[in-house]
């Protein structure tokens, strides 16, 4: 008999909404039983669409009263890791939205939590399985462009931000926002462990007081450098991704993926002069037999994390993120806004 999760969510904001409550509800492995939100219509909207029975303003009576078997947290930035370490201390387990939590060190002291009472935590982390992720794992694996050295990514838009993720007290702006989705990408399609970071952080466009220009520049402990521009200020958009080997580039713009590569062994040997004069007053230059492809998106697959979920919960399967993952990601956000001078005094947990 198929194992049902009993399975509470907290905060009905964006991402429960259009995400995680829907998946519940079509995963036949997930019962959601109860919802917690300060906003009484909203709890009433949930009931009506998703059917939910328990409806709760206070996360702690939920926890109390329903004890179930998995807490799905979506709420805002700053409660993650106190809901979280809440939930793991009322024996339930915990799926939690990116980022995991507002600074490495609550992120320490969940994963503590999660060993000390024995119970999973894992957090949501979509970009590593949808169509782009999918296809720069082919391209990196063909081989095609030789060996890797440089992988860039824009994320770009124009958006006078006014929500509450335009303002750090709530644990806003995009390098928490954007960064933590982009940069896991990053490190899950590189394997790479972070040697040093470079950042940039601005606020141009947004109403608030938090980041919504950033500028990464990460390299691994591989020698791959990370380049990540996220720009929310921006009229003219740069392309997706740009894929550097030492054979060869990918571009990705529009919907395609474009290849420029030549063959392992096509080049012929070459010595470099280390005279002064240029022989002929020429610059180097050589023509080159260069392959080209172009390769469209692989497709999604929206149900796949949820897939994972429930083999990690359910199933006692290797979590698809795991808590070394998580840290190394949670240190890595720290250092971008210690390099550019924006980590503040961390907030203490209540919990």
């Amino acid at each position: 008999m198929k194992k049902i999760l009993r399975t509470a969510v907290s905060g009905l904001g964006r991402i429960a909404w259009d995400f995680h409550l829907p998946q519940l509800c079509r995963h036949a492995g997930f019962e959601p039983v109860a919802v917690v939100d300060p906003c009484r219509e909203r709890l009433a909207e949930a009931a009506s669409r998703f059917g939910v029975g328990g409806l709760y303003t206070d996360f702690k009576t939920m926890l109390d009263e329903q004890r179930p078997d998995l807490v799905v947290i979506a709420s805002p930035t700053l409660f993650h890791a106190e809901q979280a370490i809440a939930a793991m201390q009322a024996d339930c387990d915990v799926f939690c939205d990116k980022p995991l939590s507002v600074t490495l060190t609550e992120a320490e002291a969940m994963l503590q939590a999660a060993r000390r009472t024995g119970r999973r935590l894992m957090t949501y982390q979509p970009h590593r399985l949808n169509g782009e992720a999918r296809t720069v794992r082919a391209i990196l694996d063909s081989g095609k462009l030789g060996k890797l050295y440089l992988i860039e990514r824009h994320v770009s838009n124009y958006c006078r931000r006014n929500d509450w993720q335009a303002f750090y007290r709530n644990g806003g702006g995009m390098l928490l926002n954007y960064g933590a989705h982009y940069i896991d990408q990053f490190l899950y399609l590189t394997g790479g462990k972070v040697r040093r970071t470079r950042c940039e952080l601005r606020r141009i466009a947004s109403l608030g007081d938090a980041d919504d220009v950033v500028h990464a520049l990460i390299t691994t402990t591989a020698g791959v450098l990370l380049d990540l521009d996220i720009n929310q200020a921006v009229a003219l958009p740069l392309p997706e991704w740009r894929i550097c080997g030492e054979r060869g580039s990918a571009l990705y713009q529009d919907g395609e993926w474009r290849l420029r590569y030549f063959a392992a062994g096509a080049l012929p040997e070459r010595k470099a002069d280390t005279g002064l004069a240029a022989a002929g007053r020429r610059y180097p230059s050589e023509p080159i037999a260069w392959r080209q492809e172009t390769l469209p998106e692989s497709p999604a697959d929206p149900d796949a994390y949820y897939r994972c979920c429930y083999e990690h919960y359910a199933l006692g399967r290797p979590p698809f993120v795991t808590g070394d993952e998580l840290l190394e990601l949670m240190r890595t956000l720290d250092e971008c806004r210690r390099s550019a001078g924006e980590l503040e005094a961390e907030p203490a947990l209540h919990c």
